[in-house]
């Protein structure tokens, strides 16, 4: 957040510690709105999500409206509209492809149709079936943790891919590869 700005409420220049004008202590409203900058998080595509954490509790613990149920109504619909804003940053950088779209987007790649895409990839369509029937002829728990964990190295895989794609900014490279991402992601969880 930036140290200085207008207060909306008192109007006076003022500098804003933990989202709180230092003049008359009201709550600011957060002005980013790109997730990353949101949780003051490197625009990295592997995160450490123990550190994102920490982070949104914190945000939660100043914005959330429980807090405010005796303030002014301008503060509550701060609260939650803040509130919300953190909840959807948060769960957009928990998600892999969300998290990806957004760095792309931050980055300036012009997204495809990945769905489209996918289609025209007859060796991934291949892999992905399979993946599926071996999914479907599941008898056994030990069949399901194994499929689970293959899953869970290929996503790693992918992860490190990915952000090696993102440093080194070939982008389209890494929209390619979170087609597959999508997918298994899907058939983790569905895997639950």
């Amino acid at each position: 957040m930036r140290p200085n700005q207008t207060c909306w409420y008192c109007q006076k220049r003022t500098e804003v510690i933990n989202f709180q004008c230092q003049t008359c202590n009201k709550i600011q409203k957060i002005k980013e709105a790109n997730p990353y900058d949101i949780f003051d998080t490197e625009k990295t595509f592997i995160l450490n999500f123990d550190d994102l954490e920490e982070k949104f509790l914190k945000l939660q613990s100043i914005f959330h409206p429980d807090k405010f149920v005796n303030a002014d109504s301008n503060q509550k619909q701060i609260s939650i509209a803040e509130s919300a804003k953190i909840n959807n940053a948060y769960n957009v950088l928990m998600n892999n492809v969300d998290r990806l779209k957004v760095l792309l987007d931050f980055y300036g790649f012009k997204q495809d149709d990945k769905e489209g895409k996918s289609f025209k990839d007859p060796d991934l369509l291949e892999e992905i079936m399979d993946l599926q029937s071996k999914c479907m002829s599941i008898e056994h728990e030990n069949e399901k943790q194994k499929i689970k964990n293959e899953i869970k190295l290929q996503i790693g895989s992918l992860e490190n891919e990915i952000e090696k794609n993102i440093k080194e900014k070939v982008f389209s490279k890494a929209q390619d590869l979170s087609i597959k991402l999508s997918y298994l992601e899907k058939i983790r969880k569905d895997l639950k």
